[in-house]
């Protein structure tokens, strides 16, 4: 019951900073000083529609009009996996505007995926450990997207929801959320080879091979999809051409010359290798594995615009961060004030129209 009643605290305060800074702060500031907004002459207004900017207007175009797709080199809908538009149509059947309907299913989510975790965690370490990482979860200021309409908080409860089924040995409920968790986004490709990798490593019996490989039925069934309504089985690989992406030789490059918004990639991606490498005999097998094959899925894509995004919702950096912070809870609050400031600000941007991550 404690720890039901600090997860729902957490969730809570942190997505009170977010509303307040997205619908009063960004309102009365108008624009965010020597930050231009993507819409040129956007004016923030309390609404709705402040939740579903950049990623978040392609997933309600979804939801209302359905895929677009041409192989024109240009940005369209088919690079967002249908999980998440579907369940906002899902919601608009019942009267709910789309972007409404995005806020309360990825809120609801993460909410979820937060309850998953502190019990997954409390079950593996302790009390401690498990209040850190969702606290780490929550006011990690990427946790933003958690909120608007994105697909963090899905993506982290159906991959949260198939790791600890598959680590409790349950086997088909690891195959439905990893199903799930593939159609939610690209990333929950991972999956695959974790569940595969510790079958072998741990002589699991042959269901939990299945459970790898059933997992990827939701990537497949979209595949599938665009290959009847585009002629492209891949269409949500190949759009990708269509967003300017940086390589790792510019991050770096710019890394060095202390730009700011390449350090939180760096520090996401390669300081999460570490981590997981430090933690190795603390963190399970399962945990460690779906670290390093989702970071490895994020270096070798190519799509590195949104990649510190991307390795926010990796749960096992959260938990490796989280059992840091127990054993050092001085950094911690020190850490989670820099999360809330942060948090409040990449707000405030983001309903500005300004590019966050």
């Amino acid at each position: 019951r404690d720890g039901l009643i600090f997860v729902i605290s957490m969730w809570f305060l942190s997505r009170s900073v977010i509303v307040i800074g997205m619908q009063v702060i960004a309102p009365f500031l108008g624009s965010v000083p020597n930050f231009p907004p993507a819409v040129v002459g956007f004016v923030p207004k309390s609404g709705w529609e402040l939740f579903s900017h950049w990623d978040g207007s392609f997933y309600t175009q979804i939801a209302t009009l359905g895929y677009s797709y041409v192989n024109d080199g240009q940005p369209h809908s088919v690079a967002f996996f249908p999980l998440f538009p579907l369940l906002i149509r899902g919601l608009m059947a019942l009267g709910m505007r789309a972007d409404a309907a995005g806020v309360l299913i990825n809120s609801s989510a993460f909410l979820a995926a937060l309850v998953v975790v502190y019990f997954w965690v409390e079950e593996r370490y302790d009390a401690g450990a498990a209040k850190w990482t969702v606290a780490v979860l929550a006011w990690c200021p990427f946790s933003l997207f958690c909120t608007v309409a994105y697909t963090e908080g899905s993506f982290l409860f159906v991959t949260t929801s198939a790791l600890r089924a598959f680590e409790r040995g349950e086997y088909m409920w690891a195959a439905f959320w990893g199903a799930l968790t593939t159609a939610t986004r690209g990333p929950g490709l991972a999956l695959i080879p974790t569940f595969l990798l510790v079958a072998w490593s741990e002589k699991r019996p042959p269901l939990a091979y299945v459970a790898g490989v059933a997992s990827a039925l939701g990537i497949f069934s979209f595949s599938l999809y665009c290959a009847i309504r585009f002629g492209d089985a891949l269409a949500f690989v190949h759009v990708q051409k269509g967003w300017e992406q940086a390589s790792w030789f510019e991050i770096f490059k710019d890394f060095l010359r202390f730009r700011l918004y390449t350090r939180a990639k760096v520090v996401m991606v390669f300081g999460g290798c570490y981590l997981l490498w430090y933690l190795r005999k603390r963190l399970s097998l399962t945990i460690i594995c779906f670290g390093f094959c989702s970071l490895a899925l994020l270096i070798t894509s190519g799509v590195l615009q949104s990649v510190d995004r991307c390795a926010y919702a990796i749960v096992s950096l959260s938990i490796g961060l989280g059992l840091l912070l127990a054993a050092r809870p001085r950094w911690g609050y020190a850490l989670m004030g820099l999360f809330a400031l942060s948090l409040l600000q990449f707000a405030i941007k983001f309903a500005s129209w300004v590019w966050v991550a």
